[in-house]
């Protein structure tokens, strides 16, 4: 869950300051942007799972 949490943290950072939409974000956005640190799999699973729960809203 910590990456969910940090991924939607990133997500409303992006949105706050007008780069980009929440739908927009892909898997390889986020991994480029966090310099390949975590896997891109791992991204796209916490990015599904964020998805498919509203974005926790």
């Amino acid at each position: 869950m910590e990456m969910v949490e940090r991924l939607k943290e990133f997500l409303d950072n992006e949105a706050l300051t007008g780069s980009m939409d929440y739908g927009c974000v892909t898997p390889l956005y986020v991994y480029r942007a966090w310099g390949g640190a975590i896997a891109i799999e791992e991204i796209e699973s916490a990015l599904n799972y964020l998805k498919a729960n509203n974005y926790g809203y």
